[in-house]
């Protein structure tokens, strides 16, 4: 029998598409006759058992017969091709659409001779076909249930979102509140254990776990308020403020409050309870509430909060001393509540030298030369604490001193010197003292004016064996490195060179370039030295040098337009290393495979006439020396325009530093266009995506929600862990209008600190279709830049 299986179905849009008709064909193309079989009712809420009933439907098909072919199912026409037709069929014959199916004629007569199979009798195989079609849909129908219950306590000012998540954080279902509604109802909600989550004013107000078994409604929710005032936040600053349940380890959202500049009022809305509290806001320190705070059902009215900026010492550098010379210099501090004490944490001074606990002032006259490593700690009144590490060097009376400098690690070591030579070597002991000492990296130092440094292999097995990094400190340079980074065999010695080029040298050699030099020109070398051979630049792997800076650079902008260069002496050029900007330090750090001449060059600084005291200036400024952004020919770079995705996947291309050639294959981008090989690039790297059609649309604006998306697949392309953190996009009002498809894009970018929000009627919005600027784009690809440096550098 060859014949055919037809399934009509029948979509009711005015009723949601819940209700679902199926009718059932067999067409006998031989004998030219069709039978129409009962039509079957069912409420299906779900696409995946519609897929199921069909696949079993084919499967039960052929194992009636194996001459039995079942047709493909048409898609459903959509509404506006309907011209407002409110059903929709998705058979494909016009013929069958009637909803008087039964009353087609059916012929009774067989013809064998053409194929007919009289051992299967058609009322028995409709009948058949009928029955199991119906138990399918009995077994696959999920049972669901209602949820609805009462939120008191909440006004007319405040937003209500009421969500229903899965154990896992996945949110099922959310409802926000109508102005004066109090009650939520959810339908539909399949059986299960879940989390009923209230955010009020975007804050968590309410975590409580439900079981669905039936139709329950939740027992009523009361929330009380917690009221409490900020003080010491500069005007536009946003503070979050955090409510975490005593005894829970959850996440919770906090309440974004936006500072007035005096004294800034909050109301956070929770249920009764016990709860932590901390405030946290930009460049100030965490302020975590001394007790719990009990929230009666009256709320709770909390003392005034002080919060203070982040309490920082500003002193990275000490100046040298000479032994039996008076020595004095004042530490400094920022940040904090006053008055600050200071305090000796690791190590200690030289002797003769002690520390004002007070004033932070070091002084004394020291007795004995050396070089020095300590710790020095900070406190203000409010219990915040900073350390630092300082270095400090001791020369003896003959050979006088020279500018110090400061180091992030903890080891110190001090080496015997070879005047003769200008090199410095240690004791086996000194470097197993170093190893023990050192909280995880193991500093040698160089003293002032020595330019070679050299350990054997002995020494240096010490260093592999202790796990731990170490640091080559000379003439200010710093090379940080796994001693694993250098294969050195035991009868070996390995000697670190830095020195600095001479000013005619150094001259030359950046006169055929348009930059400017900052410093020195230093060339750094590495060589492990035997008996038979000298080889050089023995790395297997990449090292982190850090370049000083003088501290007069770093008290403007200026510093941005330095970036570290190696002279590339194939080309005799000076090729970029994208040195990150360490501020704390006063240094420019750099990754690098190999050993070279390197020197800080200022590239030419580019002012935009139109950026002056715009909120973006900063930023703008800084990814315009980096080589990101570029401005138009009249030197403005219009900042409050819209960007267009052609302009986005160029500074996202830029950003990556994408290089490799690709192949554009959108139909309305050609090689004449200016930014071809970007889009091709940024393409390549799955930054970018087109249209139907293969079209890219590279003139066309890009909204928010599309940038947050492209950014996100930045971040993915640097291998930078996106996370999950859905509830990061809650932060904004208007997160219930972000599309689906852009919601985790939003949430990751949130949670990182790139996607900030707008402020519009006193509430913190995401605005997803706005369409993005110019300013907006370069401002979170700043941040992005910022985020991935300090990863790329373990800073």
């Amino acid at each position: 029998m060859d014949a055919k299986i037809y399934v009509m179905i029948k979509y009711n849009f005015k009723e949601d598409s819940k209700k679902i008709k199926y009718v059932l064909f067999f067409e006998n193309k031989k004998g030219g006759r069709h039978v129409s079989m009962s039509k079957l009712y069912s409420r299906i809420r779900s696409v995946s058992i519609v897929m199921s009933l069909l696949l079993l439907l084919n499967i039960f098909s052929f194992s009636i017969t194996k001459q039995v072919q079942a047709e493909e199912v048409g898609q459903v026409i959509p509404t506006e091709q309907r011209g407002g037709d409110t059903e929709a069929t998705s058979v494909q014959q016009a013929v069958y659409q009637d909803d008087n199916l039964d009353s087609i004629d059916l012929n009774q007569e067989t013809d064998n001779s053409t194929g007919g199979d009289p051992s299967i009798e058609e009322g028995t195989y409709m009948e058949t076909v009928e029955e199991t079609l119906t138990e399918v849909i009995e077994e696959e129908e999920i049972a669901t249930y209602s949820v609805i219950g009462y939120i008191y306590g909440i006004t007319e000012e405040d937003s209500v979102k009421v969500m229903l998540n899965k154990g896992t954080g996945e949110m099922v279902v959310s409802q926000d509140f109508e102005i004066g509604q109090v009650d939520f109802s959810f339908s539909n909600v399949p059986a299960g254990e879940y989390t009923l989550c209230v955010l009020i004013n975007g804050a968590t107000a309410v975590m409580k776990p439900i079981k669905v078994e039936d139709d329950i409604r939740v027992e009523d929710i009361h929330v009380a308020r917690v009221f409490g005032t900020i003080i010491g936040l500069p005007e536009g600053v946003i503070a979050s403020v955090f409510l975490k349940p005593e005894n829970k380890d959850i996440k919770v959202m906090p309440l974004r409050v936006i500072s007035n500049g005096d004294i800034t009022e909050f109301t956070y809305k929770v249920m009764p309870g016990f709860y932590h509290m901390t405030i946290k806001a930009n460049d100030f320190e965490d302020y975590i509430a001394p007790d719990v705070i009990e929230v009666g059902e009256g709320g709770v009215i909390l003392e005034p909060i002080e919060m203070v900026f982040k309490l920082e010492i500003l002193t990275t550098s000490l100046p040298n001393g000479a032994e039996g010379t008076t020595y004095s210099t004042e530490l400094n501090a920022t940040g904090g509540k006053v008055p600050l004490s200071w305090a000796i944490t690791w190590g200690t001074l030289p002797e003769g030298l002690t520390l004002d606990t007070m004033t932070g002032v070091i002084s004394g006259i020291p007795a004995i030369s050396g070089d020095y490593s300590f710790i020095v700690t900070v406190t203000d009144t409010l219990g915040h604490t900073y350390s630092q590490t300082l270095n400090l060097s001791i020369s003896n009376r003959s050979t006088g001193g020279s500018s110090g400098g400061g180091s992030g690690s903890s080891g110190i070591n001090t080496g015997e010197t070879n005047a003769s030579t200008i090199n410095t070597t240690f004791t086996d002991q000194q470097i197993k003292e170093a190893i023990n000492l050192s909280q995880g990296t193991v500093t040698l130092f160089a003293p002032a004016g020595k330019y070679s440094l050299n350990i054997t292999g002995e020494q240096y097995k010490l260093l592999v064996d202790s796990g731990k990094d170490m640091v080559v400190s000379m003439q200010d340079v710093n090379i940080t490195l796994n001693p694993g980074s250098i294969n050195l065999l035991e009868g070996d010695s390995l000697e670190f060179r830095v020195e600095g080029l001479s000013d005619v040298t150094a001259k030359e050699l950046v006169s055929q370039s348009n930059y400017q030099l900052i410093g020195s020109i230093f060339e750094i070398t590495v060589e492990i030295k035997s008996d038979e051979i000298t080889q050089k630049n023995p790395l297997n792997q990449s090292v982190r040098v850090s370049l000083p800076v003088k501290s007069d650079i770093w008290l403007g902008e200026s510093h941005n337009w330095l970036d570290v260069f190696f002279y590339n002496e194939s080309d005799s050029n000076w090729e970029s290393m994208q040195a990150i900007h360490n501020i704390d330090s006063q240094e420019l750090i750099f990754i690098t495979p190999h050993f070279s001449k390197y020197a800080v060059l200022k590239k030419p600084e580019r002012k935009f006439t139109d950026v002056k005291g715009h909120w973006g200036e900063k930023d703008i400024e800084l990814m315009a020396a980096r080589g990101i952004i570029s401005g138009y020919n009249d030197d403005s770079f219009r900042p409050n325009a819209n960007i267009t995705r052609a302009e986005l996947a160029i500074l996202l291309s830029r950003l990556l530093g994408l290089n490799e050639k690709a192949i554009n294959t959108f139909n309305d981008v050609s090689e004449k266009d200016w930014y071809y090989e970007s889009i091709a690039k940024a393409f390549h790297a799955g930054i970018v995506s087109g249209y139907d059609g293969g079209y890219f649309k590279p003139n066309q604006y890009v909204n928010r929600e599309q940038m947050a998306a492209m950014i996100s697949n930045t971040i993915e392309n640097m291998g930078i862990s996106l996370g999950q953190n859905d509830a990061s996009m809650e932060l904004f009002f208007d997160a219930g209008s972000i599309s689906l498809w852009a919601r985790q894009s939003v949430a990751t970018t949130s949670a990182m600190g790139i996607v900030k929000g707008i402020i519009s009627e006193e509430k913190i919005k995401f605005e997803p279709n706005k369409n993005a600027t110019r300013a907006e784009a370069t401002v979170m690809l700043a941040r992005l830049l910022d985020i991935a440096e300090k990863a790329k550098h373990n800073l």
